[in-house]
Formats: structure tokens, sequence, C-alpha cells
């Protein structure tokens, strides 16, 4: 994917412990406290990843620490330890590999105050005990294209996977239920568990990566967990009883680890980024 047109240096104030800004332009001493709260907490699953290149890992932004994609709230970490720097929202980062190797870039051609709005921490502190802190975040209308660009990027490569699922008829699996084999269209098999075990993750053309989500949950009962409460049990038999007596054969709608797998996410993010830009623009 091409990297979105740099808009120019949008130079950030800075501000001092009582929110008070010098220069034009940037976010309240408020809504800077907010977003520096988001990467602090260290999510365990922000935004998507996308390998680039085959590579295994996504160096930090400074230096060449790496660290595995998997492994994403490590180098959150590691930049605000180290280097002192915050990413606000990353979790509607859509490709957080491509938007780390971007900015990777862009530091090296530009200092970081270009981009970063300054937070100085203990202000009313003697000098030597006062610090700044960076944080990068969609208010710089580089990086709002930039994520812009890499959610519609996401969004076009999950629907022509989803397109390429619909018409694969070389699917084979098993019942997670019955152990009864399918071969053909995924559709056959997940319209088997629905209509024989009721058990319904939804229509088959608003799923997407369905071989890894089947294997998911298969991993979820093979660790004889419910894919409903998600409590677990002693033995395979008890599982059973229990979900079919509970009516538990369905999953966890507050899992947010199904989310993916579903087209809808996808749509719902850029529609709600695409809101979240027009009320900054219009504010």
């Amino acid at each position: 994917m091409a990297a979105p047109k740099t808009q120019g240096a949008a130079t950030q104030g800075e501000e001092d412990g009582d929110g008070n800004r010098g220069g034009t332009g940037g976010v309240s001493y408020e809504d800077s406290k907010d977003c520096i709260l988001e990467p602090l907490s260290l999510p365990e699953n922000p935004g998507g990843t996308t390998s680039l290149e085959g590579s295994p890992s996504v160096p930090c932004i400074f230096c060449e620490e790496h660290f595995l994609i998997d492994e994403q709230d490590k180098l959150l970490k590691h930049m605000i330890i180290e280097h002192k720097t915050v990413i606000a929202d990353v979790k509607l980062v859509a490709d957080f590999q491509r938007y780390i190797s971007y900015w990777r870039k862009r530091f090296t051609e530009q200092p970081i105050t270009d981009f970063c709005s300054v937070i100085r921490i203990n202000s009313t502190a003697p000098f030597e005990e006062q610090d700044n802190y960076f944080l990068l975040c969609d208010v710089l209308p580089e990086d709002r294209i930039l994520r812009e660009e890499l959610q519609k990027q996401r969004l076009k490569e999950i629907l022509e996977q989803q397109q390429q699922e619909r018409n694969d008829n070389n699917f084979q699996g098993s019942c997670m239920f019955c152990n009864e084999e399918f071969l053909g269209n995924r559709s056959v098999l997940l319209n088997h568990m629905a209509r024989e075990h009721t058990f319904n993750i939804g229509l088959p053309d608003n799923i997407v990566n369905c071989n890894e989500f089947l294997c998911t949950l298969q991993k979820k009962l093979d660790n004889l967990q419910c894919l409903y409460c998600e409590k677990t049990f002693r033995d395979k038999n008890t599982l059973k009883d229990h979900m079919r007596k509970k009516q538990h054969r369905r999953i966890n709608p507050k899992n947010r680890e199904y989310d993916r797998f579903y087209v809808i996410n996808y749509l719902v993010r850029l529609s709600f980024h695409n809101l979240q830009f027009d009320c900054i623009s219009t504010n």
C-alpha cells in the first residue's frame, strides 16, 4: 500500500502541568490526558496486524529493538519507558506493523516535535525534575490520513478474503459436536451445526477467515472450555452435558476475540473512524 501523502509539518504546542499550551493547534490538556491513558493500559489486542514482507516482528520507531507481532503491548511499553512516546488510540490502528514502519521512516526525516504534542510532566517541580512525553495522535492530519488509509486497505483485504471463501468449494472440515466430515463449501458445515446442533455462529456470508474461526472454537472445546460461559470442566462428557442443558451451544458475544471473524466489524470500524474524523473537523 502506498503511504499517504504528507500534509506538511504540523508543529504541536507544548503543555505544562497546569494545562496551558504555548503556540496554536494540537489538542487540549484534557484531551491529551485522555489519549495518553489508552496506550498506558497496554491493550492485549489492539488494532489488527498484517505481516509486512514476511517479517515476524515489529521494530521500535526510534531504535533497533524488535518485538514479535503478537507482543505489541511490549513494544508500546518500551516506547513509553525508553523513548517517552505514546501512540493514542492504538485500538483504531488497522495495521499496526505498517503504521510503525511508516512513522519510523518519517521520524528520521523530521524532528519528533514536528509531529507530536509535547506533554510536560511535573511542570511545577524544579527544572531538573521535569520531564517531557510525546503524544502521536490523529489530531495531526498526516496521522489521521495514514490511519484512514490503513483502515480502507484492511477492509479491502478482508472483503477479498471473504469472497474467496464464499466461492471455495474445496473446504474440508468436521463437525465439532458429532465429528461428521464435510466436503465442499463451508456453508454446508456451518448450516449442519446450526440445524442439527443448534450451534449458530451466524450466516456463512457474514464470516471471514472461517478456518481460523473454527480452529479457535475447536481448541477451546479441546481444552474443555464452554464456548459461552467459558468455564472449564473435568472431561468432555461433562462439558457436553453442560452446554446442552444450559443451552450454551453458542459463542460468548462479549468476547472480543471473535470480532475479527465477522465482516460487519470491519465496516463498523471504518464508519466509526470516519465519524470520529468528521467530529474533529467540525469542532
